[in-house]
């Protein structure tokens, strides 16, 4: 995209719409989703050469089909959202209103969340999501009456592009499902004919400059159809979620290595409160009294220390599994701790993570942040993944319960 022009900006400015840039930065970051996808269904297609049955894949393979299904999906309307904007505005080409900025936000930030969970899935035959998290629904449609008319548009090309993908991932699963599990395939194929039945419907109602009352009638259908399919297409991404739901805990692969131990909780055997600190950096914080004292009062002030090793045991999977390391400056040297607690180490993604609910990009450096500043004052207790440009040598911040935090001075 090239840099809009001023008299663009003047345009886009006095229509009231927004700097896409940002959009534009997602859809380039998302587009990893096609290579990942068909790499996805290239694994699942051997291990039915190999006479494995589509409903009987390990879990890992099934999960990381399925999100990235989701991921597909979601950069797909994203992509044709903008690209139906510019063509029924290239005037302005470069920005978009608001309602299509929200729109295709909103779908671009849950990209990097199901391509981080489809990369872990396939480097970690033990990766597992939260319970609940499959079947997935959409990201809520912008609340605007009537609906944009490239909107409808971007929406019917969307969905002409997930029932292609759909009715070809469908196929390639009935050829490879063996006579045993025709009964669950019927169930399937039921599902997927009613989707498939409300994309054509659409597609039957559908003609460009539709009046403001036909496009209406048709923008509900389109959604309807758009929500059926990224449902359906979950299920034949991963067929046992018809049976076993979002649950997570299922049993493990055969050969798969022994389990992942969590870290100790206060109170617990081997519970360490530098657990989540640098390796690198500990010797020397244990000596310093006032990097001391915060950790117990980080420990101490913490409403739920489990949630917080939860976070933390997802870096230390990230790590032991390849898909992080720690993060090095241009001489090789390790970047350090972050300045706050639990003064963890910066790590760098070697591959698309989810940590939490944060997406971290690959290359992208992350670290963790664990404090109780201004806690005793009324502020909330901070636990977050931390992403962007770290540096060497920042100031060591002892965050003080008793003081606001320094944005807030």
């Amino acid at each position: 995209m090239e840099t809009p022009g001023v008299w663009t900006r003047v345009r886009a400015f006095a229509r009231g719409e927004r700097d896409a840039e940002t959009l534009y930065a997602y859809r380039r970051a998302g587009a990893q989703v096609h290579p990942l996808l068909d790499a996805a269904e290239r694994r699942r297609f051997d291990l039915t050469l190999s006479g494995k049955s589509p409903f009987a894949v390990p879990r890992h393979v099934g999960l990381e089909l399925a999100c990235a299904w989701n991921a597909f999906t979601l950069q797909t309307l994203g992509d044709r959202m903008l690209e139906a904007d510019e063509a029924a505005d290239p005037g302005t080409a470069g920005f978009v209103p608001p309602v299509t900025f929200d729109q295709v936000q909103g779908y671009y930030t849950e990209v990097g969340r199901w391509l981080g969970y489809a990369s872990q899935a396939e480097h970690d035959a033990g990766f597992d999501l939260p319970a609940g998290t499959l079947p997935a629904r959409l990201p809520d449609w912008s609340p605007v009456e009537p609906c944009p008319r490239p909107h409808l548009d971007a929406m019917i090309a969307a969905l002409d592009a997930l029932r292609l993908h759909a009715e070809a991932a469908m196929h390639a699963l009935e050829q490879g499902t063996p006579e045993a599990d025709r009964s669950k395939l019927a169930r399937l194929r039921g599902l997927f004919a009613e989707a498939l039945s409300a994309a054509n419907y659409v597609s039957g109602m559908y003609r460009p400059g539709a009046s403001v009352a036909l496009h209406e009638q048709i923008e509900e259908h389109a959604k309807r159809a758009i929500e059926g399919l990224y449902r359906v297409g979950q299920f034949i991404s991963y067929p046992a979620l018809l049976t076993e739901g979002g649950r997570a805990g299922a049993p493990r692969a055969t050969g798969v290595k022994a389990p992942f131990h969590r870290t100790a909780l206060p109170g617990e055997p081997g519970f360490d409160p530098w657990a989540m600190t640098d390796p690198g950096s500990v010797a020397s914080l244990r000596n310093d009294p006032n990097a001391g004292r915060v950790i117990d009062e980080m420990w101490a002030l913490d409403p739920d220390p489990a949630a917080s090793l939860a976070l933390w045991d997802e870096i230390r999977r990230a790590v032991e599994t390849g898909g992080a390391v720690v993060a090095r400056d241009e001489r090789g040297e390790p970047l350090g701790f972050y300045f706050c607690t639990p003064y963890c180490a910066i790590y760098e993604a070697k591959r698309p993570l989810v940590i939490g609910d944060t997406p971290v990009r690959r290359g992208q450096h992350f670290t963790f942040e664990r404090a109780a500043e201004g806690v005793r004052i009324g502020y909330p207790f901070k636990r977050e993944i931390v992403v962007g440009n770290f540096r060497r040598g920042a100031a060591i911040d002892y965050c003080d319960p008793d003081q606001p935090p320094p944005h807030d001075e």
